[in-house]
Order: structure tokens, then C-alpha cells, then sequence
């Protein structure tokens, strides 16, 4: 029996899928972002039962979770109506994302061809998805937040393409293991498919498919002749510059440090510097008044600061515990207090996410747009220390985010033992906490794990600054 997930997983990786089906892993326990992910999709999918569409329309009669099935095929739909007089149906299928992506039209495409395939007429195939544009005041409303798209069009000039999609999965299914080379790789896993895992067991953990994109030509033509270590990458092999770098790293197994260039650049610097980081809360329904969904929304910041040329470090920080106050507002409130006339720099690890709610913060709270417009005007990005290549180590493995740089430079400092030990955890504990799920103590546990964490955030670039000024 060929599911509307499964068939999804086929779309993904034909390998996979048949891994799935023949040689399935032992249930896993879902992830704390897993149960977090479906719980924001059951409440889109409640709202989206609540809207009058499928409430006030006359001469039709709405169905949630109706079941479309064949002897090989099953697909249930999340909202039918059915027309009373002819029986033509018309098929909505919910997603908590915010665009009509393509997966979700090869879902609507899939349920089609089994309802057709069940004996129904579809005349009508339509997604459900948020819409970003809706800013909260009050309670939530449905209406306004999610938006109803007409795909039958687009789903039609996909339908052939689907059909045999759907064959070719069934024929899958009773396959014996399906024969495959190294280009058979996931564009979603790369190497780390699954399927190629089994088969190839040796392939190194640091392999060309970091060096170059899924699809791309140069992979698969390096794929092609088993080419999986970087050093082994012929050296007429046609590169761009940065691939180039990466490539002769691995190669010497040296540093490569631009110092002049990295101490221009720190010399340029304003006293005092504040190395700044925010953690935010990001749902598909948006929880509190003034933000959109998806929207990246400040709960809690940690601020160190170095006030004059070998001057000691000091820390500020905040967190909101959602005890009153919109937590944003006071992000931003005592951020005004710790930082008000004494901006200097603002150092920041990737500017465009804290300039991005540094923005949003302004329109949210106009009273403190200049201020917030102030910071951005003086902020400096130091990842892009290692973005630019200025200082590149072999065991960054191309790579620039604080997770690889900061084990390298401060391997006394780490993240591993951490209770939270992301960013994404840290936003789904904190809704936890704020909406006083566990007991007092588990709360209490959870608002000391969060200030260990956004600390570390923002020690770590204390740190690595301190290494880069001593070069």
C-alpha cells in the first residue's frame, strides 16, 4: 500500500524509500523540534477547519480527514467538500507553511489520482497556508491568517508526471534492492543518504559533497570516478577561488591566517565593544500581539561588553519569563538601558538575523526605532572573518558557523554538554517555560539552561575575538 507520505519520500529519494519499506529502522522517539513541528501543524489544521468556507457554503457538505483508497493506494485529504447535486468534490490540503511549494502540490496531485482513481470526480484541488502578511492584534484570526489558493491548474500539469511518479514507486516497492552508484544521492542527505550509507560503507565523513552543491555538475563528475576525499580532487580539476582554498587546506593541512587583514579590521573597531545575541520564538500562528508569523521575535538577549582597549569583560543580559509584559518589549527595553549611549560597536555573529529584528523591533515599538536603527548602523559581523576566508583551518571543513569555528580557536569552551545546546531548542523550551508547561521546577530548570546557553553565544565571540586580536 503506496501512502501519500510515503510517496512523498519516494519524491525525495527513491532509495531511501525502498530502504524505508524493506529494511525499516526501529521507532525512534520524535525530537523535541519533531513534536514541536507537528504541534504547529495540528493548530493550523484546527484553524483551518474553522474557516466559514467550509462552514457557510450551500449545496455542499464538508468532510475533515476523508479517506481515499484503492487496492494499492491510500491518501487521506485534510478538508472535502462534495458538491450535493453531482457529487464533484473538491479537495484543500493544509500546510502550516507559507507558500504554495512543490511538494505540497505533489501531495494535492497525489490524493487527486487516488480519488480519481477511487472513482470521484475532482473539479477542484486548492492549498491552505499562512499568510505572513497578517500581523496579530487580539485574538487570532483565521480568516486573515491563512490564506485559501487555487491550485487545480497547476496540479493538472503536473497529473501525468504523477501518475507515473506513482507506478514507479509501486514497482519500487516489489523490487529487489535497486541497483546504485554514488551519483544516486539525495539532494536533501547528499552522501549521508541512508541508502548510500549501507552500500558504501566507507565513504569518509568529510567528502566532496561538502565541497560542492547537490546536482551540481562537478560533484556528480567526481562521483562518477569515485573521487570521495577532497584531497584526492585532481588539481586540473576547473574550481572557483573560494572552492580553490578550501581545497588546498586540506591538501597542506596548514592554517591559512590573512593576519594584516584581520587586525585591520579589529583596529577599525569603536570602544566599547558589545557582542551582542538575540534568541527568538518563531511560530506558524503567531502567540503574541504585534508579530507576524514566522516571525524571528526577541525573548531574550546576552550582552558582553569590553568597554576600552584591555579592559575586562562584564556581562548583561536579559530573559523574559512572559509573566506580564510582552516579551519583546522588554528585550528591547532593557537593551536601551544596557546599551543607550555607550553603542561603540555592535558584534554580532551574522548581522542580517540581528539587523533583520532589529528592524522588526522598530516598527513593533517605534519609540525605539532610532536606537535600534543606531545599533544596526554600527554593527560588525565577525563571522565574516571566516566567511571571506581571512583565517581558514582544515577542521572548519569550509565551513564558518560558531559551532565549527569555536572548538578549533577555544577548544576549552563547547556546546556538547550543554542541557540546550541550539537555537532552535532553546526557542521551543522557552515557549514551554512561558506558557508554564512542567512544574515550577522544570520551569525554573529551563530559564537557567536558556542564560547558560545565550551566555556561551556570546562568550564564544568574546573569545574568538580575543584570538584573532592576538594574531
Amino acid at each position: 500500500m503506496l501512502t501519500k507520505s510515503a510517496f512523498g519520500k519516494f519524491l525525495e529519494c527513491k532509495n531511501e524509500f525502498w530502504l524505508d519499506i524493506h529494511h525499516p529502522e526501529p521507532p525512534k522517539q520524535f525530537s523535541i523540534n519533531q513534536v514541536h513541528g507537528r504541534e504547529m501543524g495540528y493548530e493550523v489544521e484546527r484553524l483551518a477547519r474553522s474557516l466559514r468556507l467550509f462552514a457557510d457554503r450551500e449545496g455542499y457538505r464538508t468532510e475533515f480527514g476523508k479517506v481515499f483508497q484503492t487496492e494499492s493506494l491510500y491518501a487521506k485529504a485534510d478538508i472535502v467538500m462534495t458538491e450535493t447535486g453531482t457529487g464533484e468534490i473538491e479537495i484543500y490540503e493544509v500546510k502550516s507553511g507559507a507558500s504554495a511549494k512543490k511538494e505540497y502540490r505533489d501531495d494535492l496531485a497525489f490524493q487527486c489520482h487516488v480519488a480519481k482513481s477511487a472513482g470521484y470526480t475532482v473539479k477542484k484541488t486548492s492549498l491552505v497556508t499562512v499568510d505572513t502578511s497578517y500581523v496579530l492584534c487580539g485574538n487570532c484570526d483565521a480568516e486573515q491568517l491563512l490564506r485559501v489558493t487555487d491550485q487545480t491548474e497547476a496540479v493538472e500539469l503536473i497529473q501525468d508526471s504523477i501518475a507515473e511518479q506513482i507506478e514507479a514507486a509501486l514497482t519500487c516497492l516489489l523490487a529487489d534492492e535497486p541497483p546504485a552508484t554514488l551519483v544516486d544521492y539525495c539532494n536533501t542527505n547528499k552522501l549521508a543518504c541512508r541508502f548510500l550509507v549501507r552500500k558504501f560503507p566507507n565513504i569518509p565523513a568529510y567528502n566532496v559533497s561538502h565541497i560542492f552543491n547537490a546536482g551540481s555538475k562537478k560533484l556528480d563528475e567526481l562521483l562518477q570516478q569515485s573521487i570521495l576525499e577532497v584531497h584526492e580532487i585532481p588539481t586540473d580539476f576547473e574550481l572557483t577561488e573560494s572552492q580553490e582554498k578550501i581545497i588546498a587546506l586540506v591538501r597542506c593541512g596548514k592554517l591559512h591566517i590573512d593576519a594584516a587583514t584581520i587586525r585591520s579590521e579589529l583596529d577599525g573597531l569603536t570602544y566599547p565593544l558589545n557582542f551582542l545575541d538575540y534568541e527568538t520564538f518563531s511560530y506558524a500562528v503567531p502567540k503574541f500581539a504585534g508579530t507576524f508569523a514566522y516571525q524571528q521575535m526577541p525573548f531574550q538577549y546576552s550582552l558582553h561588553t569590553i568597554d576600552e582597549p584591555g579592559g575586562e569583560v562584564r556581562h548583561s543580559y536579559h530573559l523574559s519569563r512572559n509573566d506580564g509584559r510582552h516579551p519583546a518589549e522588554e528585550a528591547v527595553e532593557h537593551l536601551y538601558e544596557d546599551l543607550e549611549g555607550r553603542i561603540g560597536t555592535v558584534v554580532v555573529w551574522s548581522e542580517g538575523f540581528e539587523t533583520s529584528r532589529n528592524n522588526e523591533l522598530g516598527k513593533m515599538y517605534p519609540q525605539y526605532a532610532k536606537f535600534l536603527s543606531e545599533i544596526n548602523d554600527y554593527v560588525y559581523d565577525l563571522r565574516k572573518i571566516f566567511s571571506r576566508q581571512l583565517y581558514m583551518h582544515p577542521e572548519f571543513h569550509g565551513r564558518d558557523s560558531i559551532k565549527k569555528v569555536l572548538p578549533v580557536l577555544c577548544p576549552e569552551l563547547s556546546y556538547e554538554a550543554m542541557t540546550i545546546a541550539d537555537g532552535l531548542t532553546a526557542s521551543i523550551k522557552w515557549y514551554h517555560m512561558a506558557t508554564a508547561r512542567g512544574s515550577q521546577e522544570e520551569r525554573e530548570q529551563i530559564y537557567q539552561d536558556l542564560l547558560e546557553y545565550c551566555k556561551l553565544d556570546t562568550l564564544a565571540m568574546v573569545e574568538i575575538y580575543n584570538v584573532l586580536r592576538n594574531l
